[in-house]
């Protein structure tokens, strides 16, 4: 471990990375239409045969095939790889990010807390994509992200450096706990559902990962930040639906995206921003 470089640990994580991104295109496609992640394999969507695993390699199988199916030729949707190396380079940047960033790229990472860093930052920051195209387009959650991130983040507790078990599972409880409160009250006060419960698992996920001050945090940069989203883009919906009686859904757009591109960021410089917040309104 000491003799090896920041470099190759940069494409080690690439590579899975890009690995995670294959099978979160595959969690995009099927969750929504209610196929099993596991049966049947990865097969053409078109023809349905099986896909050989060596064309089942991120990016490189793409390329190999030359954009078209090996079985029928048909072409494949170049959102595939891109949305790989997108995930191969997240997967890159949570370590990079986990050691300071910095340009020596030949210093080794030994300190335990960064390999903690980097793995709650990998799942933080891989986790976005799949949230954002399955919530922006079907109003769900993966179950795979949400509820996985409370297993991930009571798992990564255990690694020195990082928070501890205890606080993992205090922040899991409180943040989905509370926010579902919140939710319920909500509820019942607008006499209309006021919360996913996507959102709350999602919430407990990251309060498994940074603990309780983490996810309200994130919790409350995704409210004000969806405000200055919602508000204008749901005025601009309801203008150009105004006419049509059949558009229900208005301006809305769903929370989880908000919580999952905030939650990185929160992460790395939550206590930063809190602390300027404070200076700024305390003026000391």
């Amino acid at each position: 471990m000491e003799e090896i470089p920041l470099w190759y640990w940069l494409i080690v994580f690439f590579c899975i990375g890009a690995c995670v991104g294959s099978f979160y295109n595959v969690i995009v496609y099927r969750m929504p239409r209610g196929i099993s992640l596991i049966n049947p394999p990865s097969h053409c969507p078109l023809c349905k045969k099986r896909i050989p695993i060596r064309y089942n390699l991120p990016i490189v199988g793409w390329l190999w095939l030359r954009g078209r199916s090996a079985c029928c030729k048909q072409p494949i949707s170049v959102i595939y790889p891109i949305g790989e190396a997108l995930c191969g380079l997240l997967g890159a940047l949570a370590l990079y990010a986990a050691v300071g960033f910095g340009t020596d790229f030949t210093r080794p990472v030994l300190a335990p807390q960064t390999w903690a860093n980097a793995a709650a930052l990998f799942w933080l920051l891989l986790g976005a994509y799949p949230v954002c195209a399955v919530d922006c387009k079907y109003k769900l959650i993966p179950d795979s992200i949400s509820v996985g991130g409370i297993v991930v983040g009571f798992l990564i507790s255990f690694i020195p450096g990082g928070i501890l078990p205890i606080q993992s599972l205090i922040g899991a409880f409180a943040a989905g706990g509370g926010l579902y409160l919140v939710g319920w009250i909500a509820t019942k006060l607008l006499k209309k559902e006021a919360m996913g419960f996507g959102d709350v698992k999602l919430l407990a996920g990251y309060g498994a990962l940074m603990g309780v001050t983490g996810a309200v945090e994130t919790l409350l940069v995704a409210a004000l930040l969806g405000l200055l989203v919602m508000v204008p883009y749901g005025m601009i919906k309801n203008r150009k639906a105004s006419g049509n009686s059949d558009d229900e859904c208005g301006g809305q757009i769903p929370f989880g995206p908000f919580l999952a591109v905030v939650a990185p960021f929160m992460y790395l410089w939550g206590n930063i921003l809190i602390v300027w917040y404070l200076t700024f309104i305390l003026g000391e």
